[in-house]
């Protein structure tokens, strides 16, 4: 365990942060999760899960570094709502695909939203980034990112940091990654693989791009992960239907957890 390297989840409800009355243990924000590696503070995505980023103490800096998959809303709903980006104390550094301040500055106008990108005090860069590229960040972690098979694309990300790696793939329809062998080697020994479980098994829905805990389980098995962490759930799930996706996915891959929001675990 690497106290230098620390995982934690915002955000784990895919699509939206519907509260269907039955999910209180694992919460409903949509999609966010921080690692802090070194003097890194990494963001993936921005879901509402993000709104709590500032009041977490070990993760506070003067530099942040946040990296969008793709632009699907349960992906940026919270992006107007990071205190941190009202912090003119605060770089923030975004990364995303295709042009990523002019994507946003639409999100964050009218008539979508009652204020435009102008009432942000942080100072931002934006910056464009694609699949397969490397990014060393300040306090020498690296990103590496690869392209998921999801509507319009998704970039997963692998996270590397004094020999330890967290890689994050949502938003992928593994069925359409049979014998990739890029993708295997992008999974391989991470000791951390966050991953979709949007659908529960035998209840996939080809083209949506999105996966099953047994999908997740058998990627982690042949690419010898550590610990997977099943993650992006259906809103419709209730605490019990995540319970029983842990308890039966334990039974092939012990090292399974069903993440929550608020969880951190290290590396």
């Amino acid at each position: 365990m690497d106290r230098n390297f620390e995982v934690t989840f915002l955000g784990t409800n895919g699509s939206c942060p519907y509260n269907c009355g039955k999910r209180q243990k694992y919460g409903t924000n949509t999609l966010c999760v921080a690692a802090k590696a070194g003097d890194d503070v990494i963001i993936f995505d921005a879901g509402t899960g993000i709104c709590g980023l500032s009041e977490l103490q070990s993760y506070k800096s003067s530099e942040k570094h946040l990296f969008l998959t793709h632009y699907h809303m349960d992906h940026i709903d919270g992006f107007l709502f990071n205190p941190d980006m009202f912090n003119p104390k605060i770089k923030m550094n975004i990364y995303g695909r295709g042009d990523v301040q002019t994507i946003l500055e639409t999100l964050v106008a009218p008539p979508v939203s009652p204020v435009t990108t102008e009432v942000f005090e942080a100072e931002i860069e934006y910056r464009s980034i694609e699949a397969n590229q490397t990014i060393t960040l300040p306090g020498g972690s690296v990103i590496k990112t690869c392209l998921l098979s999801h509507p319009g694309g998704a970039l997963g990300c692998r996270l590397e940091y004094n020999n330890k790696t967290l890689c994050y793939c949502v938003d992928v329809e593994l069925s359409n990654h049979k014998n990739d062998t890029v993708l295997e080697e992008f999974f391989r020994d991470s000791d951390l693989l966050i991953l979709d479980a949007s659908f529960t098994d035998g209840n996939v829905i080809p083209h949506w791009g999105h996966s099953s805990p047994s999908e997740c389980i058998e990627w982690a098995i042949k690419t010898n992960v550590k610990k997977l962490a099943l993650y992006h759930y259906g809103y419709r799930m209730s605490d019990d239907d995540i319970d029983k996706m842990q308890e039966s996915a334990r039974t092939v891959f012990p090292n399974t957890f069903t993440a929550t929001d608020g969880m951190s675990i290290f590396l």
